[in-house]
């Protein structure tokens, strides 16, 4: 008679509560974005839109801008560093494209952006997760190599296209998908990363407001969701980025995009009326003179929307008369589209601080 032995006792987990007590004499952290007010470090968020909306140009473009060290991607301000694109659904020629046309709209050398890494899984081996018959999730080797990536070359953004491609589990299974948006925040937390997945809503997500194609458990477990639009029924170049949902920040932010020839921008970048032009150029020459101003007192201002900012301190300075705090900001935004401007990160690795320079050939 065979003896099967008895499989080995798992251990239990161990908790441990804490009180505010243990908080006193230290600093609180601040939350961090990759992205300001859209795109949360160390967490996860979902880019939802339909089919040929425009989301993989437009996150294209975050990549590009992160890796470039751009600073800003419309009409936001972002950290920069590297990037990693993990492509389950576009080829390489298409993303090339995208890549090679968002630079040239930056007028940067697309063949210099040795900070951002791309891959493309065969079609067949793009599973991050399996999901067995009793319904539990397995890791799938592209996971494991995801997370060792990123734990060796510590990237500040990660892009996933898209959730149908690597998720093989049931979509609207609850305990599935809270499991395996789980695998990916402890990644991300872990590694102080922010992880962006692509998503394609599906009708009744977008008519009560999830913006995701299945369960709500999708939009519940992340803390962050965009919603790209699909083109403008009056004009197919326009589209608007919304903030459906922000658990750090303010949801509900609105940009309008205009498709340029090249690639999305703002709606304001692309004004071109003879009379507005003009107007904008005054307003970008002065604060430029300002930002000068500043620097040279010693007194830096950076790109947010907190104390200190450029458009907030500007509107203050004798040479600003009439120009409000709104018109400064759009000419900060078309100073970074342009490249004139770009932000700068000084101090201790605990401390850092941002503040705008002036872009010097």
């Amino acid at each position: 008679m065979s003896i099967v032995s008895a499989p080995p006792e798992q251990k239990s987990p161990t908790y441990a509560s804490i009180t505010p007590a243990v908080w006193k004499g230290t600093e609180a952290e601040q939350q961090r974005w990759l992205a300001s007010g859209r795109i949360p470090c160390g967490d996860l968020t979902i880019l939802a839109g339909n089919g040929g909306s425009g989301k993989t140009e437009i996150v294209t473009q975050l990549l590009v801008h992160t890796a470039a060290g751009l600073g800003d991607w419309l009409g936001c301000t972002i950290e920069n560093g590297s990037a990693l694109f993990l492509s389950c659904e576009e080829p390489e020629h298409n993303i090339r494209d995208r890549v090679e046309r968002i630079a040239k709209h930056r007028c940067i050398d697309p063949h210099g952006l040795t900070d951002l890494h791309l891959l493309f899984p065969d079609l067949e081996s793009t599973w991050l997760v399996h999901a067995g018959g009793d319904g539990r999730l397995s890791r799938a080797p592209l996971l494991d190599w995801l997370e060792g990536w990123i734990r060796d070359r510590r990237p500040r953004l990660v892009v996933i296209d898209s959730i149908a491609a690597v998720f093989d589990g049931e979509a609207i299974a609850r305990r599935q998908v809270r499991a395996f948006l789980a695998m990916l925040r402890k990644i991300a937390r872990e590694n102080d990363v922010a992880i962006v997945m692509l998503d394609h809503p599906s009708v009744r997500g977008m008519a009560d407001g999830s913006g995701t194609a299945n369960s709500v458990d999708w939009r519940n477990s992340v803390r962050s969701m965009l919603h790209l639009s699909d083109p403008d029924k009056d004009d197919q170049d326009q589209r608007t980025l919304a903030v459906t949902k922000s658990n750090y920040g303010r949801s509900g932010e609105k940009v309008t995009l205009r498709w340029d020839n090249l690639t999305f921008t703002t709606a304001m970048a692309g004004e071109t009326s003879p009379y507005r032009a003009s107007v904008d150029r005054d307003i970008e020459e002065l604060f430029l003179r300002l930002l000068d101003k500043r620097l040279a007192q010693g007194r830096p201002v950076h790109a947010k929307t907190a104390k200190g900012s450029a458009p907030a301190e500007f509107v203050l300075d004798p040479e600003a008369t009439g120009i409000t705090a709104e018109a400064f900001r759009n000419a900060m935004e078309r100073l970074f589209a342009r490249g004139a401007i770009k932000t700068v990160e000084t101090g201790s690795p605990s401390k850092r601080r941002q503040h705008i320079e002036r872009v010097t050939s």
